[in-house]
Protein backbone atom coordinates (compact mmCIF):
# COMPACT_ATOMS: atom_id res chain seq x y z
CA UNK A 1 0.00 0.00 0.00
CA UNK A 2 1.49 3.70 -0.62
CA UNK A 3 2.43 5.71 1.57
CA UNK A 4 1.11 9.07 2.02
CA UNK A 5 4.40 10.81 1.14
CA UNK A 6 4.73 8.63 -1.72
CA UNK A 7 1.59 9.45 -2.94
CA UNK A 8 2.16 13.20 -2.47
CA UNK A 9 5.60 13.27 -4.47
CA UNK A 10 3.70 11.28 -7.28
CA UNK A 11 0.83 13.93 -7.34
CA UNK A 12 3.73 16.29 -7.31
CA UNK A 13 5.50 15.21 -10.02
CA UNK A 14 1.49 15.13 -11.83
CA UNK A 15 0.95 18.82 -10.83
CA UNK A 16 4.39 20.74 -12.16
CA UNK A 17 3.67 18.35 -15.62
CA UNK A 18 0.50 20.42 -15.69
CA UNK A 19 1.91 23.35 -15.34
CA UNK A 20 4.41 22.29 -18.15
CA UNK A 21 1.52 21.32 -20.52
CA UNK A 22 -0.64 24.75 -19.38
CA UNK A 23 2.23 27.28 -20.36
CA UNK A 24 2.99 25.71 -23.86
CA UNK A 25 -0.48 26.23 -24.85
CA UNK A 26 -0.99 29.39 -23.74
CA UNK A 27 2.40 29.84 -25.58
CA UNK A 28 -0.02 29.52 -28.74
CA UNK A 29 -3.28 30.78 -27.21
CA UNK A 30 -5.26 33.89 -29.25
CA UNK A 31 -5.40 36.57 -27.14
CA UNK A 32 -8.72 38.32 -26.38
CA UNK A 33 -11.57 37.24 -24.19
CA UNK A 34 -14.85 34.54 -24.63
CA UNK A 35 -18.12 35.98 -23.46
CA UNK A 36 -20.33 32.63 -23.15
CA UNK A 37 -24.41 33.20 -23.23
CA UNK A 38 -27.20 31.26 -23.22
CA UNK A 39 -30.40 32.70 -25.24
CA UNK A 40 -33.76 30.88 -24.89
CA UNK A 41 -31.84 27.61 -24.60
CA UNK A 42 -28.97 28.53 -27.40
CA UNK A 43 -25.81 29.08 -26.47
CA UNK A 44 -24.16 31.72 -28.32
CA UNK A 45 -20.72 32.51 -27.98
CA UNK A 46 -19.04 35.79 -28.23
CA UNK A 47 -15.37 37.85 -28.83
CA UNK A 48 -13.76 40.45 -27.70
CA UNK A 49 -10.09 41.70 -28.60
CA UNK A 50 -9.01 43.86 -26.02
CA UNK A 51 -5.94 44.84 -27.84
CA UNK A 52 -7.76 45.96 -31.15
CA UNK A 53 -11.36 46.86 -30.90
CA UNK A 54 -13.23 46.15 -34.36
CA UNK A 55 -16.52 48.05 -35.33
CA UNK A 56 -18.52 45.11 -35.21
CA UNK A 57 -17.82 44.00 -31.63
CA UNK A 58 -20.23 45.23 -29.28
CA UNK A 59 -18.94 46.91 -26.15
CA UNK A 60 -21.20 44.45 -24.15
CA UNK A 61 -20.87 41.24 -25.69
CA UNK A 62 -17.91 41.38 -28.11
CA UNK A 63 -17.89 40.26 -31.72
CA UNK A 64 -20.77 36.69 -32.26
CA UNK A 65 -18.84 33.48 -32.92
CA UNK A 66 -20.59 31.60 -36.17
CA UNK A 67 -20.37 27.98 -36.33
CA UNK A 68 -17.37 27.96 -38.76
CA UNK A 69 -15.49 29.65 -35.92
CA UNK A 70 -16.20 27.47 -32.80
CA UNK A 71 -12.53 26.21 -32.98
CA UNK A 72 -11.51 30.01 -31.95
CA UNK A 73 -14.14 29.66 -29.09
CA UNK A 74 -12.53 26.35 -27.77
CA UNK A 75 -8.96 28.10 -27.86
CA UNK A 76 -10.14 31.26 -25.58
CA UNK A 77 -12.28 28.53 -23.22
CA UNK A 78 -9.20 26.10 -22.86
CA UNK A 79 -6.80 29.40 -22.22
CA UNK A 80 -9.00 30.54 -19.97
CA UNK A 81 -8.96 27.17 -18.58
CA UNK A 82 -5.17 26.55 -18.61
CA UNK A 83 -4.64 29.94 -16.69
CA UNK A 84 -6.95 29.03 -13.80
CA UNK A 85 -5.09 25.15 -13.78
CA UNK A 86 -1.63 27.15 -13.56
CA UNK A 87 -2.33 29.06 -10.60
CA UNK A 88 -4.35 26.30 -8.73
CA UNK A 89 -1.39 23.66 -9.56
CA UNK A 90 1.36 26.06 -8.40
CA UNK A 91 -0.66 26.99 -5.26
CA UNK A 92 -1.12 23.25 -4.29
CA UNK A 93 2.62 22.67 -5.14
CA UNK A 94 3.63 25.30 -2.79
CA UNK A 95 1.12 23.60 -0.15
CA UNK A 96 2.82 20.33 -0.78
CA UNK A 97 6.51 21.12 -0.76
CA UNK A 98 6.18 23.13 2.32
CA UNK A 99 4.23 20.03 4.34
CA UNK A 100 6.56 17.38 2.53
CA UNK A 101 9.62 19.79 4.42
CA UNK A 102 8.19 19.57 7.91
CA UNK A 103 6.91 15.87 6.95
CA UNK A 104 10.85 15.13 6.42
CA UNK A 105 11.70 17.13 9.44
CA UNK A 106 9.61 15.00 11.97
CA UNK A 107 10.31 11.45 10.37
CA UNK A 108 11.06 8.73 12.94
CA UNK A 109 12.58 6.64 10.52
CA UNK A 110 15.21 9.23 9.69
CA UNK A 111 16.04 9.84 13.10
CA UNK A 112 16.45 6.51 13.60
CA UNK A 113 18.62 6.55 10.56
CA UNK A 114 21.14 9.17 11.90
CA UNK A 115 21.78 8.01 15.12
CA UNK A 116 25.10 7.07 15.96
CA UNK A 117 25.29 3.16 15.10
CA UNK A 118 27.27 2.93 18.48
CA UNK A 119 24.20 4.22 20.25
CA UNK A 120 21.57 1.89 17.84
CA UNK A 121 22.58 -0.62 19.77
CA UNK A 122 21.24 0.69 22.58
CA UNK A 123 18.18 2.22 22.30
CA UNK A 124 14.82 0.52 21.10
CA UNK A 125 13.31 2.27 17.76
CA UNK A 126 9.56 2.25 17.46
CA UNK A 127 10.21 2.59 13.71
CA UNK A 128 12.45 0.50 11.50
CA UNK A 129 15.62 1.35 9.78
CA UNK A 130 15.22 0.66 6.04
CA UNK A 131 17.83 -2.51 6.26
CA UNK A 132 16.19 -3.57 8.96
CA UNK A 133 12.45 -3.67 7.55
CA UNK A 134 13.55 -5.29 4.15
CA UNK A 135 15.54 -8.20 6.41
CA UNK A 136 12.67 -8.63 7.75
CA UNK A 137 10.53 -8.69 4.44
CA UNK A 138 13.00 -11.00 2.95
CA UNK A 139 12.53 -13.46 6.23
CA UNK A 140 8.72 -14.00 5.52
CA UNK A 141 8.39 -17.94 5.01
CA UNK A 142 5.55 -18.69 2.90
CA UNK A 143 4.43 -21.56 0.16
CA UNK A 144 4.51 -20.96 -3.34
CA UNK A 145 3.07 -22.79 -6.03
CA UNK A 146 4.49 -26.62 -6.58
CA UNK A 147 6.26 -27.46 -9.30
CA UNK A 148 5.43 -30.36 -11.43
CA UNK A 149 7.52 -33.68 -11.73
CA UNK A 150 8.55 -33.72 -15.19
CA UNK A 151 8.71 -29.67 -15.15
CA UNK A 152 12.56 -28.43 -15.77
CA UNK A 153 14.66 -27.63 -12.88
CA UNK A 154 15.68 -23.96 -13.16
CA UNK A 155 17.88 -22.68 -10.21
CA UNK A 156 18.45 -18.98 -9.97
CA UNK A 157 21.79 -17.21 -8.51
CA UNK A 158 19.84 -17.02 -5.02
CA UNK A 159 19.06 -20.81 -5.03
CA UNK A 160 15.37 -20.63 -5.79
CA UNK A 161 13.91 -22.94 -8.56
CA UNK A 162 11.69 -20.84 -11.09
CA UNK A 163 10.00 -22.09 -13.86
CA UNK A 164 11.73 -20.95 -16.96
CA UNK A 165 14.59 -19.26 -18.37
CA UNK A 166 13.67 -16.10 -18.77
CA UNK A 167 12.26 -16.00 -15.42
CA UNK A 168 15.69 -16.78 -14.07
CA UNK A 169 17.20 -13.99 -15.46
CA UNK A 170 14.58 -11.88 -14.41
CA UNK A 171 15.08 -12.80 -10.90
CA UNK A 172 18.94 -13.16 -11.26
CA UNK A 173 19.22 -8.93 -12.36
CA UNK A 174 17.18 -8.43 -9.56
CA UNK A 175 19.08 -10.58 -6.90
CA UNK A 176 22.33 -8.66 -8.58
CA UNK A 177 21.07 -5.08 -7.73
CA UNK A 178 20.04 -5.80 -4.30
CA UNK A 179 16.40 -5.34 -5.07
CA UNK A 180 14.23 -7.43 -2.44
CA UNK A 181 11.56 -9.41 -4.26
CA UNK A 182 9.66 -12.96 -3.25
CA UNK A 183 9.16 -15.43 -6.15
CA UNK A 184 5.81 -16.62 -6.24
CA UNK A 185 4.43 -15.45 -3.48
CA UNK A 186 0.44 -15.77 -2.52
CA UNK A 187 -1.28 -12.74 -2.97
CA UNK A 188 -4.87 -12.81 -1.76
CA UNK A 189 -7.17 -10.44 -3.08
CA UNK A 190 -9.75 -8.53 -1.58
CA UNK A 191 -12.10 -10.74 -3.72
CA UNK A 192 -11.30 -13.71 -2.16
CA UNK A 193 -9.44 -15.04 -4.84
CA UNK A 194 -5.65 -16.13 -4.58
CA UNK A 195 -2.79 -15.31 -7.24
CA UNK A 196 0.86 -15.97 -7.67
CA UNK A 197 2.60 -13.36 -9.11
CA UNK A 198 5.74 -14.45 -10.44
CA UNK A 199 7.38 -11.54 -8.49
CA UNK A 200 6.94 -9.53 -5.67
CA UNK A 201 8.79 -6.99 -5.40
CA UNK A 202 9.85 -4.41 -2.88
CA UNK A 203 9.89 -0.78 -3.71
CA UNK A 204 12.24 1.47 -1.43
CA UNK A 205 12.52 3.42 0.16
CA UNK A 206 8.37 4.03 -0.60
CA UNK A 207 8.05 0.12 1.68
CA UNK A 208 5.33 -0.81 -1.11
CA UNK A 209 4.99 -3.82 -2.73
CA UNK A 210 4.73 -3.74 -6.68
CA UNK A 211 4.22 -7.29 -9.29
CA UNK A 212 6.20 -7.94 -12.39
CA UNK A 213 4.44 -10.73 -14.37
CA UNK A 214 6.24 -12.52 -17.52
CA UNK A 215 3.86 -13.90 -19.74
CA UNK A 216 6.08 -16.13 -21.79
CA UNK A 217 3.71 -17.49 -24.67
CA UNK A 218 2.01 -14.76 -25.95
CA UNK A 219 1.98 -16.14 -29.48
CA UNK A 220 -0.36 -19.40 -27.92
CA UNK A 221 -4.09 -17.21 -28.34
CA UNK A 222 -5.27 -19.73 -25.00
CA UNK A 223 -2.13 -18.45 -23.03
CA UNK A 224 -2.62 -14.81 -23.93
CA UNK A 225 -6.60 -15.41 -22.94
CA UNK A 226 -5.35 -16.70 -19.93
CA UNK A 227 -2.97 -13.88 -19.25
CA UNK A 228 -5.71 -10.96 -20.28
CA UNK A 229 -8.37 -12.77 -17.69
CA UNK A 230 -5.51 -12.50 -15.28
CA UNK A 231 -4.58 -8.71 -16.14
CA UNK A 232 -8.42 -7.94 -15.85
CA UNK A 233 -8.40 -10.25 -12.05
CA UNK A 234 -5.38 -7.70 -10.98
CA UNK A 235 -7.64 -4.57 -12.07
CA UNK A 236 -10.39 -5.45 -10.69
CA UNK A 237 -8.95 -5.24 -7.48
CA UNK A 238 -7.11 -2.09 -8.01
CA UNK A 239 -3.60 -3.40 -9.23
CA UNK A 240 -2.96 -1.33 -12.18
CA UNK A 241 -0.65 -2.05 -14.90
CA UNK A 242 1.77 0.10 -14.48
CA UNK A 243 1.14 2.08 -11.68
CA UNK A 244 1.74 -1.42 -8.64
CA UNK A 245 2.13 -4.04 -11.74
CA UNK A 246 3.99 -4.54 -14.97
CA UNK A 247 4.94 -6.70 -17.33
CA UNK A 248 7.24 -8.48 -19.29
CA UNK A 249 6.72 -10.77 -22.40
CA UNK A 250 8.23 -12.79 -25.45
CA UNK A 251 7.20 -15.48 -27.85
CA UNK A 252 8.86 -18.23 -29.15
CA UNK A 253 10.29 -15.70 -32.45
CA UNK A 254 10.68 -13.21 -29.36
CA UNK A 255 12.88 -13.73 -26.46
CA UNK A 256 12.55 -11.44 -23.84
CA UNK A 257 14.18 -8.16 -24.21
CA UNK A 258 16.79 -7.59 -21.87
CA UNK A 259 17.97 -4.47 -22.14
CA UNK A 260 13.89 -3.26 -22.03
CA UNK A 261 13.81 -5.35 -18.64
CA UNK A 262 17.25 -3.37 -17.21
CA UNK A 263 15.72 0.24 -18.50
CA UNK A 264 12.06 -1.19 -16.41
CA UNK A 265 14.45 -2.50 -13.60
CA UNK A 266 16.50 0.73 -13.25
CA UNK A 267 13.88 3.11 -13.41
CA UNK A 268 11.34 1.34 -11.36
CA UNK A 269 13.80 0.67 -8.44
CA UNK A 270 17.00 2.47 -8.71
CA UNK A 271 15.37 6.27 -9.68
CA UNK A 272 17.77 5.81 -12.77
Amino acid sequence: MKTMESMLKKELLQLKGYVVKAKKRLDKAPKGNLRVRNWNGVVEYYYRNTENGSDNENRDNGRYLRKNEIDLASRLAQRDYDMSVIKTAEERIKAIERFLESYDRTSLKKLYQKTNPHRKALINSPVLSDEEFIKQWQAVEYKGKTFEDDENIIMTEKGERVRSKSEKIIADKLYAMGIPYRYEYPLVLESGVKMYPDFTILKMPMREEVYLEHFGMMDDMNYVDTALFKLNTYEKNEIYLGVNLFVTYETGRKALNTKSLDGLIRKLFCGE
